[in-house]
């Protein structure tokens, strides 16, 4: 990663070295602690300097993910060191490209598959009492909702006013939407920019 600035480097590496360490500890957590504030094990000083530590990794990794979003040399990078992507010579370069091909179809299409199920819903009625002609029913339709209630909650209770959030508030299939304009759209964005040149 020589072609990334210092501050970028050692990020990085703390982010990279770091992950094991706090993603266990979010699983033994969830499972060892419930409700707690804090456990019994960690006092004082020592939790108090995990959770500064723990801070960093958060902040660092929303400006990894974000950096990776806009910063074109940033995403390269770190991306093809990721991915293991290597481009010596031409060879290299056109197997990196097929593979990437695949990759964006196959992504692309789980993409489509993973939309179509979400946004499906299938009722399948049985009458107690038949009816005559009439034993039950069966019914198909699709429903796509953008807005997602429980991801932000704001509420009072008890005098103590708070605001929850959980993640994206957006619903999942939107979300597969999005991503999968995303795809599109970048790719004709960048090919038609590489036509030009």
């Amino acid at each position: 990663m020589k072609e990334l600035n210092r501050f970028d480097r050692y990020a990085l590496k703390y982010f990279v070295y770091s992950s094991p360490i706090f993603i266990g500890f979010m699983i033994w957590a969830s499972t060892e602690f419930k409700g707690a504030s804090e456990p019994a094990n960690l006092k004082g000083g020592v939790w108090d300097i995990f959770g500064w530590c723990f801070i960093a990794w958060v902040l660092i990794l929303l400006y990894t993910v974000t950096k990776m979003l806009f910063g074109k040399k940033f995403r390269d990078t770190t991306m093809a060191k990721l991915a293991g992507i290597k481009e010596r010579d031409e060879r290299e370069g056109l197997v990196a490209g097929n593979a990437a091909k695949f990759s964006f179809l196959s992504t692309f299409a789980l993409l489509l598959f993973m939309l179509v199920f979400s946004v499906t819903t299938l009722t399948v009625k049985k009458n107690e009492v038949p009816a005559p002609g009439k034993n039950g029913q069966v019914a198909i339709g699709f429903g796509l909702k953008a807005h997602d209630e429980t991801a932000f909650v704001h509420q009072v209770k008890d005098g103590v006013e708070s605001f929850d959030y959980k993640s994206i508030p957006l619903s999942k299939p939107f979300m597969l939407l999005v991503i999968m304009i995303w795809q599109i759209g970048s790719y004709h964005l960048v090919a038609r920019r590489e036509l030009r040149e």
